[in-house]
């Protein structure tokens, strides 16, 4: 077995071992420290990374790391796990969504990697900042040692677990071909998990977001390895039937890396959409209006184009425009907003809609 070197963890044939990395030092003296745990098997295989809580008040990532970390899975695999159960400490001591050192959103402080434009000559580009002293060292073991990976998140309290499948983009024509392969690849990797699959937002949209810089964006167009998220449903607490069901979904995907023996496992704990079609992610409905919000669907219902997913009034309690706010999609209810009030073009959900985008695309010239 090859050694796995991940800051003070080191693997161990047939072992779990633990450890941590270096992250940024702080004004007062202290390294934050990024915690990691490996657990290798005693048989040849591939190098799968998990990773969790770079959302500071996403926390169900965690409970599955520990809950699949154990002596028992490093007997049983082929390769090594590497688990980092949260990328971002400050940010869950304080169960915020960013770091205590920099306000901007660490999902989207990876590495720019093949989109990073080669004629830039701007001074900061090489001096990183705060939380990108962190992302920066994630990105060089993702480079040394990943051949998968899979990114934990939770999306909102009123949401339903599903995966997201990122837009794969390439340079050259030349490169197409093998851009197919490695999307190949991702859609029967993110099919094992087991769950709901979405696929992002459309290209532009996908890179005006920044997506590319996310954990899995990066890992997957910039390093090229298959690697997704997986929105695991409510943030801010644990809700056990959520993490059971997504321990075997990473077992199952296991599996598919061909590192677990026996049977996918399906997920009974709760309900799983089998849509007919891809989907994508898509904000919608949205207010043309300012007014009370009040949901009559449920996060994971399914709706038509018309249906009312939601009662709409003044702060008196009467009717705005037709007393409804109507989705104007076919499509399922992947998370709903947690707040009554909506202003002028606010969205109240995210849906999964029919998807008519290519997940491939050819990388828009600077």
């Amino acid at each position: 077995m090859k050694d796995i070197i991940i800051g003070s963890a080191k693997s161990e044939p047939g072992k779990l071992t633990y450890g941590s990395i270096d992250g940024i030092e702080l004004p007062t003296g202290i390294i934050e420290k990024i915690p990691v745990i490996i657990a290798q098997g005693v048989k040849e295989g591939p190098t799968f990374f998990l990773t969790a809580n770079v959302h500071g008040y996403e926390l169900t990532g965690i409970a599955v790391i520990h809950e699949l970390m154990t002596e028992e899975l490093a007997q049983e695999l082929k390769g090594t796990l590497v688990a980092i159960p949260t990328l971002n400490p400050s940010a869950f001591r304080r169960y915020h969504h960013k770091a205590v050192y920099d306000d901007r959103d660490p999902n989207r402080l990876f590495p720019e990697g093949m989109f990073a434009d080669k004629k830039e000559t701007e001074e900061d580009k090489e001096y990183p900042k705060h939380y990108e002293h962190i992302t920066n060292k994630i990105y060089s073991y993702f480079e040394q040692y990943a051949d998968y990976h899979i990114d934990f998140h939770n999306h909102s309290l009123l949401s339903i677990p599903y995966s997201i499948l990122d837009r794969l983009f390439y340079h050259e024509d030349s490169q197409k071909e093998e851009a197919e392969d490695l999307l190949k690849k991702q859609e029967e990797m993110v099919k094992s998990f087991g769950m709901l699959v979405c696929a992002e937002f459309p290209a532009n949209k996908y890179l005006k977001m920044k997506l590319h810089r996310s954990v899995s964006g990066s890992a997957f167009n910039s390093l090229r390895i298959p690697a997704f998220t997986a929105e695991l449903g409510e943030n801010l607490y644990l809700v056990p039937e959520v993490i059971s069901g997504s321990v075997k979904g990473t077992r199952n995907v296991l599996r598919w890396a061909g590192m677990l023996d026996g049977p996918n496992e399906k997920i009974t704990e709760f309900p799983v959409p089998k849509p007919k079609e891809r989907l994508r992610r898509f904000d919608h409905p949205r207010v043309k209006r300012s007014g009370i919000v009040r949901f009559i669907v449920k996060p994971g219902d399914y709706v038509k184009k018309g249906q009312p997913v939601a009662k709409f009034t003044d702060i008196h309690g009467r009717p705005l425009d037709d007393g409804y706010i109507r989705t104007e999609y076919d499509g399922y209810m992947v998370a709903l907003q947690t707040r009554m009030t909506v202003f002028p073009n606010d969205t109240i959900a995210e849906m999964g809609i029919k998807d008519e985008y290519p997940l491939i695309a050819k990388t828009p010239s600077k």
